[in-house]
Formats: structure tokens, C-alpha cells, sequence
């Protein structure tokens, strides 16, 4: 059960941002070859993102996590301290994250230059019993038409804290179903 809650604690901390402003016109939505042919940045930030936080380099983290989630967090200094404060309780010789990587993404809303994504992202975490896998999802936000992004961890929120977070486009998405992270026994 700890092992539940701290990966469910790394993946809230280890996603990132959104945009400051949308539009009001009715979003497109792309599927995910569209996806991943023209917003290759997403994938990419996304895992700079993660790297950041796995190097504890918790400047850049927050300046890839959603400015809206820094925001709240309680600004951009607690944010960093919140973040290198827990990476540090977790991190143990019997338990430790391996890696946390984003895949392309899944699906995306387009509002102007404004652009959401879902990034499907998997997590590697050592436990004493072997290797806990996750899969989760990442949102990432760009205002700038896919140039630059910003996310946050999808999978540990509800959809009314998504609404907070993205009011125009939290209900347009259709969100990944949460699933258990799967053991896998080390010999």
C-alpha cells in the first residue's frame, strides 16, 4: 500500500503544465498518428520533464510543469522544495524510481494556437519484491501551436481537478482508465 502511494505521489509531482488562456472555439481532436506527426515536441518535452525530475534538477521540472499547477502548489519556490523534499523520502537502497518515459501522444484538442495533449507514460519503480511498473498519462499544454509544452500527471487527478486546471477542454477529453501497477518479480 506505501508502494501504491508513493507512486501515485511521484506521478502527481512529476507532471507539469498548461496554458494561461484558451480560446472559446470548439476544439479538434486528432487522433494518435496525427498526433504523433505534428506535435513530436510533446513527447519530447514530456520526458525532458521526467529526466528533470529524476536528476533533481527541480528548476527545470518546474518550468515544464503547468504554470497553473506551480501556481496552486503554492508558487515556484515551494514547488521546487515540495518536490526535491519528497524525491529525497523516497529514494532508498530498496526503493528507488528507474524511470518514468512518456509515449507519443494519444490524442489531442486544438483551440487556436492553443494545444492539449494525452501522452501515455510508463514508470519503473524498484521495490524490495522487484520492479513495480505504472502506466499512467501525462496532459500536456502548449500555447504556441506544439512549439513549447508544459504538463501535468493526468493519471492521479479527477476530473474536477482537471476543470481547474483546464476549464475549456477537462470534458472533451476522453481519459485513459486508470490501471494498478504490475509487480514484476525479480529472480
Amino acid at each position: 500500500m506505501k508502494t501504491l502511494l508513493i507512486t501515485t505521489l511521484i506521478l502527481q509531482l512529476g507532471g507539469a503544465a498548461m496554458v494561461s488562456s484558451v480560446t472559446n472555439a470548439f476544439p479538434f481532436q486528432s487522433n494518435a498518428a496525427q498526433a504523433k506527426k505534428e506535435y513530436p515536441n510533446a513527447k519530447t518535452q514530456a520526458n525532458e520533464l521526467n529526466e528533470a525530475v529524476l536528476a533533481g534538477k527541480y528548476e527545470k521540472a518546474a518550468d515544464l510543469t503547468y504554470p497553473r499547477l506551480v501556481e496552486l502548489m503554492g508558487g515556484r519556490a515551494r514547488f521546487i522544495a515540495t518536490m526535491s523534499r519528497a524525491m529525497k523520502e523516497m529514494q532508498s537502497e530498496t526503493f528507488s524510481v528507474l524511470s518514468t518515459v512518456a509515449e507519443d501522444p494519444t490524442q489531442t484538442i486544438v483551440q487556436g494556437n492553443n494545444v492539449f495533449a494525452i501522452l501515455p507514460a510508463i514508470m519503473k519503480i524498484k521495490v524490495p519484491e522487484g520492479v513495480l511498473v505504472g502506466k499512467s498519462f501525462m496532459i500536456g499544454a502548449s500555447k504556441d501551436g506544439g512549439t513549447n509544452w508544459t504538463f501535468i500527471d493526468g493519471g492521479s487527478a479527477n476530473r474536477d481537478q482537471l476543470k481547474i486546471l483546464f476549464p475549456t477542454v477537462a470534458d472533451k477529453f476522453n481519459l485513459p482508465e486508470s490501471q494498478r501497477p504490475v509487480l514484476q518479480k525479480t529472480p
